[in-house]
């Protein structure tokens, strides 16, 4: 059975409470060491904030995306409705020209 990976904050947080609970043991700079856990929760709550941003704006571009693709999807089948579907004309407008069918040979 593999161990479990232990973090550095983890680590400090179970000297910090070996150092309470053993009055007689080592001298540990017990401040020292609790700053370094808070310095460590500072900088953990700043990547969340950082994730959650990241977050946000990947939705936000992927709403974005999704609204202007409808507006371009619309705006495709207006000029096909104008021109009709089978015109040359639509190549002057449409990007993506629609994909042929393939003939299945039957065998």
């Amino acid at each position: 059975m593999a161990k479990k990976a232990v973090t550095a904050q983890e680590r400090l947080e179970q000297l910090l409470a070996g150092a309470k609970a053993n009055a007689d043991g080592p001298k540990l700079d017990v401040t020292g060491l609790q700053g370094f856990v808070n310095e460590l929760n500072d900088l953990e709550a700043k990547v969340n904030l950082a994730k959650q941003a990241q977050k946000a704006a990947t939705k936000a571009r992927d709403d974005r995306l999704k609204a202007v693709l409808l507006e371009v999807q619309k705006a495709e089948l207006a000029v096909k409705s104008h021109y009709g579907p089978r015109s040359p004309k639509n190549k002057e407008y449409i990007l993506s020209a629609p994909k042929v069918a393939k003939k299945t040979t039957g065998k």
